[in-house]
């Protein structure tokens, strides 16, 4: 027997002696197979992933050159199993080069974007090459370049962009799904680093150093609109301008304007500074003005009953357009226009181009057509007490007249009232009050001196409005002949009168003064009448005192109606008289038309 052999029968029988001296165990089958089960447990089942790849990041490192940027991106994913994936990767533009380090893979660019093809279980990193095209803005005044991207969706996206050195840039922002990092600080040289919203789009702009367009570099040429408010009051004359200047070519590094005799510069808005150079204002703009610019400034000066209205004219503007308007403040006076000189009615788009501060200033607008011949104000004041005591701002008259002889006859009169207990009219012949109110609310006028009906008003700086309305005899010349529509007599005076005729068919008819045509406005609105001291509770209660039941809320009132028929005349003009003359019109019987055969 070989040694072998010989060497593995001893130790075999060494261990059947051992066995046989050893004590006999005996278990049931069923518990020897459950420690077999035991001893021999199988082996346990992975979860699969829960997806078949994972694109963790995408680093991004740009380089900008002025026609195109080269993009160069490094991808890390794991894939969870040795099927083929399909990664997507966004749009970086056109691919160039794909380094895949070893994995089996390849990339597809198509309409839709990138998508990368590969499989190999485990971590990998990839980086792939590709160009994007770069547009330049010529419109901008500064070097403009731009470009974007559409971001792969990994978890995490960032990157770097640099600039060739053929290209100066100062500023690199993004306009999408990311974010720069802070430029404060950077050290001249070194990228801009950026992070971005996984799968979004992103747009990168990048300035350069300012610099001049060619029309900033010919010679200066602007022109500029021009607007004033002036407003008088019995201490005090103020004009608020505003002057715009355009830029067609060059640059507007300062705005001179000279100053009207008489008044002083109190306030000036917009632009970094200004200054007096004798009687010329000097307003110097935050940098060189290449479009628009505009100032707004307030001028004062002492109360003049006449002047010429103020006109602010800019040096150096090719062509101004001149716009102005003007008003008393205060009540106790009447704004006249003296000389018109070069003056129309301004239009909305002129009135469209002003600052809303302008737009609200009280007044009419009107466009200056020539600066040598401005229009001129003349002021007419009141003097005794008992006008400045109530005034009345407006005084509306409403007439239908009918062929019978009579016609229906209505009043609005809008009163400041400062001390005065009451409001009296003196009402044409034979008029017969059908209702009165104030501020809506229905009123008991009682009887003055002379025959006059008293209205007790409150003493309040806000406008009450007494509305006055019933028939009046009036009747129409029988052939062609004047018509005279009578007015009241007041105990205020009336700033402006407005007057609307309601006229029967059969005639022409037509005023007298043609300077009292003018347009009207809708009847004056009214509110509750709200007390708001005891003595003018006192007063209210007083008003009511005759009426059986609780004032009735308040009533909107309305023109008269217009027949068909029917024809309407309209007036108005600037009295400050507390005795208007009645309005005179010319009625002519229309001549049955020739028959033409």
């Amino acid at each position: 027997m070989r040694p072998k052999k010989l060497g593995e029968f001893v130790m075999l029988l060494t261990l059947l002696t051992a066995v046989a001296g050893a004590q006999q165990v005996t278990l049931p089958l069923t518990q020897y197979e459950d420690l077999r089960t035991r001893a021999n447990p199988a082996a346990e089942a992975l979860a699969p992933p829960p997806a078949p790849f994972a694109l963790e990041l995408a680093d991004f490192d740009v380089t900008a050159g002025p026609v195109s940027a080269r993009v160069a991106q490094t991808l890390r994913l794991t894939l969870y199993d040795d099927k083929w994936q399909t990664v997507p990767l966004g749009d970086p533009g056109s691919f160039i080069h794909a380094d895949l380090a070893g994995v089996e893979g390849r990339v597809d660019a198509s309409d839709k974007g990138w998508a990368l093809h590969v499989r190999g279980r485990g971590r990998h990193e990839v980086r792939l090459e590709s160009a994007v095209p770069v547009t330049r803005d010529e419109t901008a005044t500064r070097p403009t370049w731009r470009f974007g991207l559409k971001l792969p969706p990994a978890a995490v996206v960032r990157g770097r962009i640099a600039v060739a050195t053929t290209t100066a840039v100062e500023e690199v922002e993004i306009d999408g799904a990311g974010q720069m990092s802070p430029q404060e600080g950077k050290a001249a040289g070194r990228p801009w680093s950026f992070v971005a919203v996984p799968g979004g789009e992103a747009h990168w702009t990048l300035s350069g150093r300012a610099t001049l367009p060619a029309r900033a570099q010919l010679p200066l040429r602007w022109e500029a609109t021009s607007a004033t408010a002036t407003a008088l009051t019995r201490t005090r004359l103020r004009v608020f301008g505003w002057i715009e200047a355009r830029v067609a070519q060059g640059r507007l590094a300062e705005l001179r304007v000279p100053i009207p005799d008489g008044l002083e510069v109190a306030s000036v808005q917009g632009g970094a500074g200004w200054k007096m150079d004798g009687r010329t204002l000097v307003v110097t703009p935050l940098a060189p003005v290449e479009d628009a610019f505009a100032v707004e400034l307030e001028l004062t000066g002492e109360p003049r009953d006449a002047f010429a209205t103020p006109l602010l004219l800019p040096q150096g503007s090719a062509r101004t357009t001149l716009l102005a308007k003007a008003v008393l403040k205060g009540g106790d006076g009447q704004l006249s226009l003296a000389d018109p000189g070069s003056l129309r009615t301004a239009g909305d788009a002129d009135a469209a181009r002003l600052p809303a501060s302008l737009r609200s200033a009280e007044g009419k607008l009107y466009v200056v057509t020539d600066a040598a011949r401005p229009p001129r104000w003349a002021a007419e004041w009141a003097e005794r007490t008992e006008v400045l005591a109530s005034e009345i701002d407006r005084l509306l008259v409403d007439v239908a007249v009918g062929e019978a002889g009579r016609a229906s006859y209505q009043l609005w009169a809008e009163v400041r009232n400062r001390g005065a207990q009451q409001l009296t009219f003196v009402l044409p012949a034979g008029f017969e009050l059908a209702s009165a109110r104030d501020d809506g609310a229905p009123v008991t006028p009682g009887t003055a001196a002379g025959g006059g009906l008293s209205v007790p008003l409150l003493t309040q700086e806000a406008t009450q409005v007494v509305h006055l309305s019933g028939l009046l005899p009036l009747a129409l010349p029988r052939d062609d002949g004047r018509l005279e529509v009578p007015l009241p007599a007041l105990s205020a005076p009336a700033a402006r009168i407005e007057v609307r005729v309601v006229l029967p068919g059969g005639r022409s008819y037509k005023l007298a003064d043609a300077a009292r045509n003018g347009t009207i406005s809708a009847p004056p609105g009214t509110a509750p009448r709200k007390p708001a001291a005891g003595m003018a509770r006192q007063v209210d209660a007083q008003v009511n005192s005759a009426l059986r039941s609780s004032p009735a809320p308040a009533a909107v009132t309305a023109f008269f109606a217009i027949p068909p028929g029917f024809t309407e005349i309209r007036a108005a003009w600037s009295a400050l008289s507390a005795t208007p003359a009645p309005l005179a019109l010319r009625a002519e019987v229309e001549k049955e038309r020739p028959q033409w055969f």
